[in-house]
């Protein structure tokens, strides 16, 4: 996931009225665009030069994707270049207007970058600044040639001289970075007109972004305030985008509303590593699950036993006809053992227990009647008050 934060201010100076500057960050397919253009050429001719290279750059990069940033930011230059050149062929009061350029393109976790005349970019880290745009002015040939030194080339009378720009019917083609740049955490791209540049030292530049404790939009202000005190003899435009250590101070600087001119932006994108960590995530479940099914079902699919089988095995035609051959001899045997009905004992003890005193009571009687008549011998059957037991 990538988290940056873009703060930007401009202003005209403490010299000129007008500000002849132009900058403007938007996204595109090509990734997020941050632009600085310092317009050339004197009265209104400066600002229509950089407000066209801003506006041609975001309609190209936004129309358009192309296979690689660096040849986003090159197509994107060289048609804001023809547009000039087509803007002051129609009007003679734009007649020799051009244009700087420096643009970074924020992508897949990486800054790419290219710069067209003296504006310049530097990348802040581990409490050092780099700049790495090249000025393509006559001061840096100088330089270049060994003929001065960097530190006699920031003060030289000729150093707003420049070498190439947006609206030359030759224009150089946009130096493009070699390698894109990945951001250390804590990192910061500063893009500048030269009237913060060259007012201010590149040491000034590091200690102002380094102080972290106050808004990055603050230190863009201050960046501003500073080259004015020192004398604000030109435009002045800069544009930060900083790569926090802490993601949440990224959401903290985020406004309802991005905004474009004097304020900040903060961008979130996810990368491809999100993408990948969710797949793999997914794949694991999958498994973990088959896995656990698969000793599921043989958890509860039932166990083969002993009884199972020989029940399986009494199917058989063969076991079949044996089993029906030994339950009808147990059942012949049961029947031979057995001569009589099987009753219930309880109901034939009542039975036999009714006939006995009612035989019992009618001799009784007789005697009673016959009291002269001698007593005949009583004999009772035992045989008929037996009473057959279960043969269980």
């Amino acid at each position: 996931m990538e988290n940056y934060i873009i703060a930007n201010y401009t202003d005209p100076g403490r010299v000129r009225t007008l500000n002849e500057d132009s900058m403007i960050t938007f996204d595109s397919p090509n990734g997020r665009v941050v632009v600085v253009c310092d317009g050339l050429g004197g009265q209104n001719a400066g600002e229509v030069a950089s407000q066209l290279a801003v506006a041609v750059i975001q309609d190209i990069l936004t129309d358009n994707r192309f296979n690689t940033p660096e040849e986003a930011i090159q197509s994107s230059v060289n048609a804001a270049n023809q547009a000039i050149l087509h803007k002051a062929a129609q009007d003679p009061q734009c007649s020799g207007m051009g244009s700087t350029c420096v643009m970074a393109i924020i992508k897949d976790g990486k800054v790419y970058y290219g710069s067209v005349g003296d504006s310049r970019i530097y990348y802040i880290a581990g409490n050092m600044i780099r700049q790495i745009t090249k000025d393509q002015s006559y001061v840096q040939t100088l330089v270049d040639e060994g003929a001065i030194t960097q530190e006699a080339a920031e003060h030289h009378q000729d150093k707003n001289q420049i070498m190439n720009a947006l609206g030359i019917a030759n224009m150089k083609p946009a130096v493009i970075g070699s390698l894109p740049i990945t951001p250390e955490p804590g990192s910061c791209f500063v893009l500048c007109s030269d009237g913060l540049s060259g007012m201010i030292s590149n040491n000034a530049i590091l200690n102002t972004v380094m102080r972290r404790e106050i808004s990055l939009q603050d230190r863009a202000r201050m960046l501003v305030n500073q080259a004015n005190d020192a004398g604000g003899q030109d435009n002045i435009t800069v544009q930060l985008i900083e790569f926090p250590t802490n993601v949440a101070s990224v959401y903290a600087a985020m406004p309802a509303d991005r905004q474009q001119a004097g304020g900040y932006v903060a961008q979130k994108r996810r990368s491809n590593t999100v993408a990948y960590v969710l797949i793999a995530l997914f794949m694991m479940a999958t498994v973990a699950l088959g896995v656990y099914w698969y000793f599921f079902r043989n958890e509860t699919k039932p166990k083969p036993n002993v009884e199972s089988t020989t029940k399986t095995r009494a199917k058989t035609p063969q076991a079949t006809k044996k089993t029906t051959k030994e339950t009808k001899t147990v059942v012949i045997k049961e029947t031979e053992s057995v001569q009589k009905p099987q009753i219930s004992n309880k109901n034939q003890r009542k039975k036999d227990n009714i006939f006995s005193k009612s035989k019992e009571d009618k001799v009784t009687k007789e005697l009673e009647n016959k009291a002269d008549e001698p007593k005949p011998e009583i004999t009772i059957n035992k045989e008929n008050l037996s009473i057959e037991k279960d043969p269980q």
